[in-house]
């Protein structure tokens, strides 16, 4: 009888043993799949560029994850590029030229507007120089095409006066191949000049 007990101890001790074998077996394998799984993962994101013989690492990020700074930057410099004058036509012409690259023949439209108005002849027979100060730019990026709204100073120097004025501008930005004029890969269109503030005169002194 004592035997029979001792046997029947042992077939429990060894079925125990067999099931903890197996549930340690299985979570091993778990937590081997997950490693490599985020180990490959990681790798995966790992560039490495061959320089002159020696290996530098860099880490590829999704290009979403920077979308909404690129799409700031691309904005703020249209508005650069368009509004900063100085009194000289070539220079004038060559702000717009690049201007152009980031943006459809809407910002066209408006130049011409201004340049029929002589907005431009008045900036340089008065020695007028224009420069903005960008407030904010308010983007959209949940819907496509995206959508800017940007508040800018514009600030127009004289050698006897300072003007500033308050302006806001709207537009669609829409995503298109990448080149050495549009880096970020951005086009607006429906440009358009939305509010303008009257201007504040102060007096310069000479």
């Amino acid at each position: 009888m004592n035997e029979l007990l001792s046997l029947e101890m042992g077939h429990r001790r060894a079925r125990i043993l067999v099931v903890c074998v197996v549930v340690g077996c299985v979570i091993l394998c778990a937590i081997s799949v997950i490693m490599s799984f985020y180990y490959s993962n990681d790798f995966s994101q790992r560039i490495y560029v061959v320089n002159r013989g020696v290996a530098m690492e860099i880490m590829s990020t999704n290009v979403m994850d920077n979308r909404k700074a690129e799409a700031n930057f691309h904005v703020t410099r249209f508005h650069d590029l368009f509004f900063t004058l100085a009194p000289d036509a070539r220079s004038i012409e060559a702000n717009f030229n690049k201007a152009s690259f980031l943006c459809d023949e809407s910002a066209k439209v408006t130049f011409d507007k201004l340049k029929e108005d002589q907005f431009y002849q008045r900036v340089i027979q008065t020695n007028t120089t224009q420069k903005i100060e960008v407030v904010k730019v308010d983007l959209n990026l949940t819907t496509y095409p995206y959508h800017a709204v940007t508040t800018f100073k514009v600030i127009q120097e004289r050698a006897t006066s300072r003007s500033t004025r308050l302006l806001m501008s709207e537009c669609d930005l829409v995503d298109v191949n990448r080149s050495e004029a549009n880096p970020n890969g951005f086009l607006m269109r429906n440009f358009k000049i939305t509010q303008s503030s009257k201007a504040k005169e102060e007096k310069v002194s000479s």
